[in-house]
């Protein structure tokens, strides 16, 4: 194989190193000139520094321009190396760091990050109303029918008893009709000789209403009504109930 091709190839600066070294060794191992007749008045040796001045120039010269190529993007800028361009393992993505900024607490205060302080709201609340709380009753407001029964003999209780129901207005102001519902113990047992109403019978129940004599009951007063009941009277037959518009009658 050729010898020049394993040699490095050699960079514009070494080159022109090179050739400076050169020159500064040409110049002195050169043959000394042959010694010429001066002038009278003539300056010894100015040959000499003229040479002297000239190599100086040259290494100046040759300065810059290394400068110049040392200095330059590419210039003088040896190849890549073809090893490094060549992939291998790389080495982890460091993690990003996090500045962690610490805000010193007073001790005995919270910091809420996003919190508003609101001034207290006074919320006033009216009373509720006692549940005790009579409502006031006007003079012509209604009230309720009062009620109460009696009974009487008939033929010492072999033939049945006679019953007569007082309905009473404790208002101020007249009522217009009422019902009055009365139970007896069986149904067997029969309703007769009705006055002051009218009688329907719903098994052992029977329901009066009034008559118009009976039906509007004045503030303060009282209208009766009154039947006889017939039927096995003498054992258990009186009556298991009694009530005025839903309301039980009083003895």
């Amino acid at each position: 194989m050729n010898d020049t091709d394993s040699r490095p190839r050699r960079s514009l600066v070494v080159v022109l190193l090179d050739g400076v070294l050169r020159l500064v060794a040409a110049v002195h191992s050169g043959a000394t000139p042959t010694p010429k007749v001066r002038e009278a008045g003539g300056r010894r040796g100015a040959g000499r520094y003229l040479l002297v001045a000239g190599v100086l120039a040259a290494l100046a010269g040759t300065a810059v321009l290394v400068v110049i190529l040392v200095r330059a993007p590419d210039g003088g800028t040896p190849p890549p190396d073809r090893a490094a361009a060549l992939p291998g393992p790389q080495s982890p993505a460091a993690a990003p760091s996090v500045a962690v900024t610490t805000t010193p607490t007073v001790p005995g205060t919270t910091a809420t990050p996003g919190a508003t302080t609101t001034a207290p709201t006074t919320v006033t609340t009216a009373p509720a109303p006692s549940l005790t709380s009579k409502v006031p009753i006007t003079e012509n407001a209604p009230v309720p029918l009062t009620a109460s029964y009696r009974t009487s003999s008939v033929t010492a209780g072999l033939l049945g008893y006679r019953m007569t129901v007082s309905v009473a207005n404790p208002g101020k102001a007249a009522k217009d009709g009422w019902t009055v519902t009365v139970m007896l113990p069986r149904s067997t047992l029969r309703v007769s000789g009705v006055d002051g109403a009218t009688a329907a019978q719903d098994g052992p129940v029977w329901t009066f209403t009034p008559d118009t004599t009976t039906a509007l009951v004045p503030a303060g007063g009282a209208v009766e009504l009154a039947f006889e009941v017939h039927g096995a009277t003498l054992i258990n037959a009186a009556p298991q109930d009694c009530r005025v518009d839903g309301n039980p009658c009083g003895d």
